[in-house]
């Protein structure tokens, strides 16, 4: 049989064995999430100061001489992002074209100087979007999606969550494949 028939459960018709590669992808993508949650941790301080000391983990390169581990962080960055989907706070740290924030795309009307951080569309002081900016900018099935995001309290920081489990953790032991 072919490895990835051995890997599929039994149910369908395989032998249920543990793909490693991808528990490996799986158990580096935890560590990875703990570099983006965790920025009390030593795991943080120790990889912050010596790989991404003006940015986030998010923005981070591979920068010279990386060691082995920091490479295989960075190769699971994108299984992160393409399994999360971003909580909007106080929106300082969500790029509206660039990180999944919206059940779909966003789709503009207009060209020009658009805002780029969702931040930008909010009002700071009454902590409610700035519709007329929204319905200038955005298409209408964009403006529904942007409006039904409920803003909490101004201070609340922008987080990345986990959208395939209801805690909206990332969690190795309930996760079968990456591929």
């Amino acid at each position: 049989m072919r490895w990835n028939q051995l890997c599929d459960p039994k149910a369908k018709g395989g032998v249920g064995f543990r793909d490693i590669n991808a528990f490996n992808l799986e158990i580096l993508a935890k560590q990875a999430w703990c570099l983006i949650h965790h920025q009390h941790s030593l795991m943080y301080r120790v990889y912050k100061a010596h790989y991404f000391p003006t940015c986030s983990f998010l923005e981070a390169n591979l920068g010279s001489n990386p060691s082995y581990v920091w490479r295989s962080l960075l190769q699971t960055r994108d299984i992160i992002l393409e399994g999360s989907v971003w909580k909007v706070g106080d929106g300082a740290t969500i790029e509206i074209e660039n990180h999944q924030w919206l059940p779909k795309l966003p789709c503009f009307l207009r060209d020009g100087s658009r805002p780029r951080m969702v931040g930008e569309l909010v009002y700071e002081v009454a902590r409610q979007w700035d519709r007329e900016k929204i319905a200038y900018w955005f298409e209408p099935h964009t403006c529904s999606d942007i409006l039904r995001i409920t803003l909490n309290n101004m201070h609340a920081k922008d987080a990345l969550t986990w959208k395939e489990d209801k805690s909206k953790l990332f969690i190795v032991k309930r996760r079968t494949r990456l591929r």
